[in-house]
């Protein structure tokens, strides 16, 4: 796995959606935990104030949707998608005596 969510700084990873849709509705009460002073300034994309006011609006109304549960901990810095590199996936050949990355 080299790409997925991150959960908090690190605790947790997902790759698939599906699994992160399910952990966030298994995680909800901590997504939705403390947003009631949350500030846009603080928000991932300012630019989506308002789909995240409407996301937190249907989660206080008990209406949430797991894509309304991942945009909301995406916005808040609950969890985030990010890539990286595994040494292990790493290719080499031996060149002159010495072994080389093949990119």
């Amino acid at each position: 796995m080299n790409a997925g969510w991150v959960w908090g700084d690190g605790i947790f990873y997902t790759k698939y959606e599906k699994d992160t849709l399910t952990e966030c509705r298994k995680d909800r009460e901590g997504i939705l935990y403390d947003l009631e002073n949350f500030e846009d300034a603080d928000l991932q994309d300012i630019d989506r104030a308002i789909e995240f006011h409407t996301a937190l609006q249907r989660a206080k109304d008990n209406q949430d949707t797991d894509d309304d549960l991942l945009f909301i901990a995406y916005q808040t810095d609950y969890l985030y998608w990010t890539t990286w590199e595994d040494e292990s996936e790493y290719q080499y050949e031996e060149v002159n005596g010495k072994l080389i990355e093949i990119l």
